[in-house]
């Protein structure tokens, strides 16, 4: 039906590595604080400092925030992925027990 939106369980699992795969990249590629440091007065003026301080440490912490997020998305899509894959193959069972223990009778033998 348009409009519709299908899960497909191996699609949502691609995802999911694919989140986990950034967090991952993002993680090593973190910027480490102790570079500050050598911003520290007498290499620049001490306002300078602070505010370079202050901004590395803001950014730090959305950094940190940013790979959580990711990493804990990355989890929840998995999950669904997971979920999905055991209904499909709930309903897969059902339909093959259907179709097995089903006849076909022709229309001139069937009561109502």
């Amino acid at each position: 039906m348009a409009g519709e939106v299908e899960a497909v369980p191996d699609s949502l699992a691609g995802a999911a590595q694919t989140l986990h795969d950034l967090a991952h990249d993002l993680q090593a590629g973190q910027f480490d604080l102790f570079l500050l440091d050598w911003a520290k007065d007498p290499a620049s003026h001490p306002e300078m400092a602070s505010a370079m301080r202050r901004f590395g440490e803001f950014a730090h912490d959305q950094y940190q925030d940013v790979v959580a997020l990711l990493s804990a998305l990355a989890t929840k899509v998995q999950d669904s992925a997971v979920g999905y894959g055991t209904t499909d193959d709930a309903v897969a069972q059902d339909f093959t027990a259907f179709l097995t223990g089903s006849t076909f009778q022709p229309a001139d033998q069937r009561t109502r």
